[in-house]
């Protein structure tokens, strides 16, 4: 089946892959060359390019007889896989416009009933950090006229971004913020 990635996250010591095939089910691809669940960078990394959202894989494989965790439905061990063309930014936009999912399917997510994955459409979001353990964690915070997006598992309601690109932009802000501000001080 054709497999559209839509998240890379840092889990551990490797890389958690998440997104959908083209009906639109939630596929949490598991390497079987890795030990656990997750992916060592060298697997994720073709033709020079690291995975991304957008690309597309060919996969085969099934789903584990037991889950790891009630909550990951999504998990798929694959048995193969092969790197395809991956879509164009129309294409992938159209992608995502056609699979998003309901405030319902969303408070399940946040609710782990049997599930961890939910595609859905903000009309705003505001990023910050937090600095937890003594290191700086990007969070979002969304708003929408079509779900409530307060996270009953946060104190504040917020989403904690686990997405590489998401959570590196953000944390790229505040430090280009921070060097601003110490830039602009030394200059007075």
């Amino acid at each position: 089946m054709e497999f559209v990635v839509l998240a890379v996250t840092k889990s551990f010591d490797g890389f958690c892959i998440a997104g959908m095939d083209k009906e639109g089910n939630w596929i949490r691809p598991i390497s079987r060359n890795s030990p656990g669940r997750f992916w060592n960078k060298e697997e994720l990394t073709s033709n020079g390019q690291f995975v991304r959202p957008g690309d597309v894989w060919e996969i085969s494989g099934s789903n584990p007889k037991v889950y790891d965790y009630s909550n990951h439905t999504e998990d798929f061990i694959l048995t193969s896989r092969k790197v395809l063309t991956p879509l164009s930014l129309p294409e992938f936009f159209l992608f995502l416009s056609s699979n998003l999912e309901t405030n319902k399917t969303l408070n399940d997510t946040f609710e782990a009933n049997k599930r961890s994955l939910c595609l859905v459409k903000a009309d705003i979001f505001r990023t910050y950090t937090t600095n937890y353990d003594g290191k700086l964690r990007a969070r979002m915070i969304f708003s929408s006229n079509n779900y409530d997006f307060k996270n009953p598992k946060t104190n504040d309601g917020n989403i904690i971004v686990k997405d590489c690109k998401w959570e590196s932009i953000i944390l790229q802000e505040v430090t280009l913020r921070l060097f601003t501000k110490m830039c602009l001080y030394v200059s007075v």
